[in-house]
């Protein structure tokens, strides 16, 4: 995937979204006679305080053992039965979004992307990650979902099923994981797990690497609200501890904004009516004006 948001776009999108402001309110002032806040005024003010951020990410890390699938009578696959008592530890994390959208403010985009290390012969490597494209239908059911995994480490998730579900088009290893309460047996349960940004479209990539990557397309991000991103991932045996650097970055609706400033449009500089002007498409970094949270961590290792 192309075009990720980088820390200092975090930043630099401050800077360009508090100039809009200023230019803005001089401007909706100047025609209205006062400093109350003008239509644009307020947009830009609830883009400036809204708050995207991430949650501890050792909240729910569990360590995956042979001995916990016997414990719930899951058949681990002998690939990883193998590897988990040779070769490597496995480790389930969530990292939990919060999302705090003001006054209206809308959004066309949300990604994060997670950077495990130490680097070198030793690092961490992706397992699987949820969700990925292939369960945008199952999320946009909503409701509780209780996610699992299954003995070859895949996804299940336990839900209350609409009557879509049953005639849904889902990729078939995926209609076979999902069931209403209680109905995967052969599952690890996953508690506490919640993806509420509901039919949005999503991809994710990462697999195989110490990177990973989730965009998520036209979410329905309209009130404050948590949201889980899950990994697996595993690390070279007797690895006490592991670095992680997450981004998680929120991108505002252009055509919402641009539509809210149009009476002063004409009076903004330059730069900011061309930054106005570009197509989505076109936009990067910071002329995306991403709203996020870029934070590092170490972690110790569950033993």
């Amino acid at each position: 995937m192309t075009n990720q948001i980088l820390p200092k776009d975090l930043a630099d999108a401050q800077g360009l979204l508090d100039e809009l402001f200023t230019q803005i309110t001089a401007q909706e002032g100047t025609l209205s006679g006062g400093a109350k806040l003008g239509v644009g005024g307020n947009a830009l003010q609830a883009l400036r305080e809204t708050r995207v951020t991430f949650g501890n990410p050792t909240d729910k890390l569990i360590k995956l053992t042979p001995k916990l699938f016997e414990t719930v009578g899951v058949e681990l696959e002998e690939i990883y039965k193998r590897q988990m008592r040779k070769q490597f530890d496995f480790y389930y994390m969530t990292l939990t979004i919060s999302m705090q959208p003001k006054r209206g403010a809308q959004f066309r985009r949300v990604e994060c992307s997670l950077d495990l290390g130490p680097k070198g012969a030793g690092e961490p490597i992706v397992q699987t990650l949820f969700p990925s494209g292939e369960w945008r239908e199952v999320l946009s059911w909503g409701g509780g979902l209780n996610l699992a995994l299954n003995g070859k480490l895949e996804w299940g998730a336990e839900l209350d099923l609409p009557e879509a579900a049953k005639t849904a088009n889902l990729p078939g290893h995926i209609k076979a994981n999902i069931g209403n309460k209680d109905a995967l047996k052969a599952f690890i349960a996953m508690p506490n797990f919640a993806f509420r940004l509901g039919r949005a479209e999503i991809a994710a990539t990462g697999e195989g690497n110490s990177q990973c990557f989730w965009r998520i397309e036209k979410p329905e991000l309209q009130e404050t609200q948590t949201t889980h991103l899950g990994l697996v991932f595993k690390v070279p045996k007797d690895t006490s501890s592991i670095k992680l650097e997450g981004l998680v970055a929120a991108e505002p609706d252009m055509s919402w904004l641009t539509a809210n400033v149009r009476n002063v449009f004409e009076d903004l500089s330059d730069k900011l009516q061309a930054l106005l002007r570009r197509k989505d498409d076109e936009r990067s970094g910071p002329e995306s004006l991403p709203i996020g949270d870029h934070e590092k961590w170490t972690i110790t290792l569950p033993a």
